[in-house]
């Protein structure tokens, strides 16, 4: 009697385990679905840049695409969830009886599996992991407005094998997931949607640095896009061999107000600089729009 109870305790215990493991994980699955639908339901998307769209309601269609997404994801993973787990629960069940099988037939069915998944299915599964790991965490969202690679764009889609970044020029990026999860990501709106845009330019030492802070200051001020939250600021950033390096920044409320107020600063102070006759050093003047994000 106590010889047949210690033979079937082992694998009553484990599968008890594991069908607990089962509605935990179903719980964490079911709730994480509904806070990421509730979530791009009520957020609000802005595009890169400010732009007459020649598709009517992007926003719309950019969230429909994302809640059909979410759905397949979360639906491909509850399907799954009980596969791993019998997979697994299957070999800790038979790890006690693994003696009784010869041992060339447990090298031949481990080198199988060592084949199939090592080799065929590794670039396959390491994206379907890294697909399943982003739908569990926040660090990327479908509206977020990020630099990846010198990419400036917009989360399109979140697949479970891969991601697809709307660049600023609506060109799009197709990003495996397994590489984007190990990519620096600048994640402009992770939090809150606010930028303390910024922009550099440099004048040479003869300059007169209070009336150039004066009109550095007033060059965002004008702008439709400058978020009055406080008066923009000036810092003097380097002092080179043949010029005076300079930032002056002011506050947007989104990434994309962000695009259009550096556009406005710049050619705000452009004007004044030029009328006030301050000269530029040549080989220090920057217009890279990414580069001063």
């Amino acid at each position: 009697m106590l010889e047949e109870l210690a033979v079937y305790s082992y694998p009553l215990g484990v599968s008890i385990i594991f069908i607990l493991l089962y509605l935990y994980f179903r719980l964490k699955i079911k709730r994480a679905e509904k806070l990421k639908l509730k979530n791009i339901k009520k957020r609000e998307i802005h595009g890169a840049v400010e732009t007459d769209s020649p598709v009517e309601n992007d926003e719309k269609d950019i969230k429909e695409r994302g809640i059909h997404a979410i759905e397949d994801r979360f639906s491909f993973i509850s399907k799954a969830l009980p596969l791993a787990l019998f997979g697994i629960w299957s070999i800790v069940v038979f790890i006690p009886y693994l003696g009784s099988i010869p041992s060339v037939y447990i090298s031949i069915i481990a080198a199988i599996l060592s084949v199939i998944a090592g080799v065929s299915l590794r670039p396959f599964l390491e994206n379907l992991f890294s697909g399943v790991v982003i739908s569990f965490f926040k660090f990327i969202k479908i509206g977020d407005t990020v630099i990846i690679d010198d990419h400036y764009g917009l989360i399109e889609e979140i697949g479970l094998t891969y991601s697809i970044v709307k660049k600023w020029d609506w060109n799009r990026v197709v990003i495996p997931n397994s590489k984007l999860i190990q990519k620096e990501i600048q994640n402009l709106t992770i939090n809150d949607q606010y930028i303390w845009a910024h922009i550099e330019f440099y004048v040479s030492p003869e300059t007169d640095l209070e009336e150039l802070e004066k009109w550095a200051k007033e060059s965002p001020l004008k702008s439709k896009y400058f978020a009055n939250t406080e008066e923009p600021t000036f810092w003097v950033m380097g002092l080179e061999k043949d010029s005076i390096r300079c930032w002056v920044a002011a506050w947007a409320d989104n990434p994309s107000d962000a695009w259009e107020l550096r556009n406005d600063m710049r050619t705000s102070l452009l004007k004044r600089l030029q009328q006030e006759g301050v000269s530029f050093h040549l080989n220090h003047w920057k217009t890279n729009l990414i580069s001063s994000s």
